[in-house]
């Protein structure tokens, strides 16, 4: 199936077929007989509206600079969402209120899920959600604009950072300053936006009934299974736990690199000054090996890899796309993921395209599955754990010799990588988090933090995580390191791949004793979708849905043994 053309601008104001569509859903009468036809029928509607949000959303970020795009988008979330909002939220009660009707075990959460929606919607809060995502197209059109000027040469964002592999130091240092001062000249522009987020936010809140910004998140983001507290005594553990590990790495590397001490664009060069891992130099050749490598691990995801093509892909770098910005979408009506990003044939590229497959045959599997979008799992900790379990899953097979890209050494290099790449994302999960827990654990009525306030307040937990990077010279790098796509558009959304690289890392200790009943485990988990509760997904992988200081210390332990000398 080939791609669909995008909508036009001028044409995606669907709003009267959407709200009659609705509307006649909602007089139509059902009772706990006829529920199942009833909800194939608001599934039909779900799709088409999907649909229509994921190609718009595609052509936006596929160029920033299009204004048809722009338009087209906006049109849609400020026009057609405010009228469609208040009928979902009568199409929730509707269900919810059906007389002796108990969901059947695959659509518990989807009852539980409408219960959360309930609790939050509040009409007035229609508009804003709009404007919220408004400033977020506006996040895209700041951040695609970024252009580093590197010795008088322009380059994309993506093909700036794979320069800081390079082994000549002094080039990476020039490399790592050009991308600070092409992000500096848009650091106003981005503080700005951030206020009124901000402000717009404590609005929502108070909108909903909620004292404080972070109770709507964690209702609207479904969060059952742990409280905010247990998140903060996650940070506790991995700043016990992890931090300490990774400044003995970070030691470890300066040593090995002769220098006194490690600045923010030593990070990413190999230790022995070998040449960075170029694993493919073109798209076709990274598909084909990505073909290659998954055939050896299991066909059948090659069969899922095989529903990208023709079009379900924007791999190829671009100056107007979001600078390191990668997903997977999709296209319900169609019945594909979609994949975004940008690639210039790093090691760091390969990972991702893997973990972007991940999401992929998550999504695959579930509808494969089941019949509904509501069975599809709309729960970032487990969507996190399909993408990282992949990356994990596929560590023995980046070697050629078992359909990989690299000879021995370099898949152990690869695997060093993504190791270490683990243990960092634990602390920046735990920094983020904190972040924002401070940032929206503030009564709705309050006054929002300032900018200052805000910088001033990261720079005290970077400290508290503090592993033990140089930032001298280029501290307003380090205060600035806030300003990331996700504190500005998904708010709490971040904390998920701390808890998925757990739940991963687990799946990688099947993987070294059978990994088989790993891989087994791992698809069992994915056709799931949503149709259980978070902790059973997990324990259908056979791992367990914990963040605990006992399993952050044997992973992290288990992350330093298999690192070996590497890094």
């Amino acid at each position: 199936m080939e791609r669909p053309d995008p909508p036009a601008a001028g044409h995606v104001n669907r709003g009267d077929e959407f709200v009659g569509r609705i509307s006649a859903l909602l007089d139509t009468p059902v009772d706990a007989r006829s529920v199942a036809e009833f909800l194939v029928a608001a599934d039909a509607v779900g799709r088409d509206f999907g649909e229509v949000m994921a190609a718009l959303s595609r052509a936006k970020d596929e160029d920033t600079a299009d204004t048809a795009a722009k338009e087209a988008y906006l049109e849609f979330v400020t026009q057609v969402y405010p009228r469609v909002a208040p009928l979902i939220d009568a199409l929730n009660k509707k269900l919810l209120a059906i007389d002796d009707f108990q969901p059947p075990a695959d659509l518990a959460t989807t009852w539980a899920t409408m219960r959360d929606e309930v609790a939050v919607y509040a009409a007035a809060n229609n508009d804003l959600l709009a404007q919220e995502a408004a400033y977020g197209q506006e996040y895209g059109e700041i951040t695609g604009s970024l252009r580093i000027d590197l010795d008088g040469r322009q380059l994309t964002y993506s093909e700036a950072i794979a320069l800081l592999e390079e082994t000549d130091r002094d080039l990476r240092e020039r490399v790592y300053r050009a991308i600070e001062a092409a992000k500096q000249a848009s650091r106003p522009q981005l503080d700005a936006l951030f206020a009124k987020l901000l402000a717009l936010r404590s609005r929502i809140a108070q909108n909903a009934g909620c004292a404080t910004y972070r109770d709507y998140a964690w209702r609207s983001l479904h969060r059952h299974e742990y409280t905010p507290g247990d998140t903060l005594t996650m940070h506790a553990a991995v700043e016990a736990e992890v931090v300490p590990r990774l400044r003995e790495l970070t030691a470890r590397r300066a040593a090995r690199l002769g220098l006194a001490a490690l600045k923010p664009w030593d990070l990413d060069v190999d230790v022995a000054a070998r040449q960075p891992l170029k694993p493919f130099e073109t798209v076709p050749e990274l598909i084909a090996g990505m073909k290659r490598m998954l055939h050896r691990l299991d066909p059948e995801l090659v069969d899922h890899f095989e529903l990208l093509q023709g079009g379900w892909m924007n791999l190829e770098p671009s100056p107007n796309k979001v600078p390191g910005l990668g997903y997977q979408g999709y296209f319900p009506k169609s019945r594909r993921p979609y994949i975004y990003y940008s690639v210039v044939g790093t090691n760091d590229d390969l990972l991702t395209m893997i973990h972007e497959a991940g999401h992929a045959f998550h999504t695959i599997r579930t509808q494969d599955a089941w019949p509904l979008m509501s069975h599809m799992s709309d729960r970032a900790e487990m969507n996190e754990l399909a993408s990282q379990g992949l990356e994990l899953l596929t560590l023995p097979f980046l070697e050629r010799e078992r359909g990989g890209f690299y000879d021995a050494a370099d898949a152990r290099r690869s695997q060093a990588s993504l190791l270490v790449r683990a243990l960092r994302l634990l602390v920046a999960a735990s920094r983020f988090d904190a972040l924002q827990h401070w940032l929206y654990d503030r009564p709705v009525e309050a006054a929002p933090p300032t900018i200052a306030e805000i910088d001033a307040k990261w720079l005290e937990i970077w400290q508290r995580f503090d592993v033990g990077v140089d930032y001298q010279s280029v501290e307003e790098a380090r205060k600035k390191s806030w300003q990331i796509v996700h504190v500005f558009l998904m708010p709490f959304y971040y904390l998920e791949y701390a808890i998925a690289y757990l739940g991963a890392l687990q799946l990688w200790e099947r993987v070294l004793e059978d990994p088989a009943a790993a891989l087994a485990g791992y698809k069992t988990a994915l056709a799931l979708g949503s149709t259980r509760p978070l902790d059973e997904l997990y324990r259908a992988a056979g791992i367990e849905f914990t963040f605990d200081r006992g399993t952050i210390a044997r992973l992290s332990a288990l992350v330093m043994r298999e690192l070996g000398d590497e890094v």
